[in-house]
């Protein structure tokens, strides 16, 4: 099913389409925080982001935080 989405993190490729997101594209975090993604070694595993709008667990805007796959909501195009 095409959603028309650029990088669609649901579903059953969405961690490949974690594993290769670009530098600079922002996401939604499902505890509401804004980040923009500043490192990605490509494994998978974890982004290196710096978190542009606080949520609940991300709480200090301009810090730089290690986040997971499971922790995204949704890319923000």
């Amino acid at each position: 099913m095409e959603t028309g989405k650029k990088y669609d993190l649901s579903g059953v490729n969405g961690a490949a389409v974690f594993r290769d997101l670009p530098l600079g594209i922002n996401l939604r975090m499902t505890d509401g925080a804004l980040v923009k993604i500043l490192a990605n070694a490509h494994d998978g595993a974890v982004l290196i982001v710096e978190v542009l709008e606080a949520g609940s667990l991300l709480t200090e805007v301009g810090s730089e935080e290690t986040i997971f796959y499971a922790d995204v909501k949704d890319v923000e195009e």
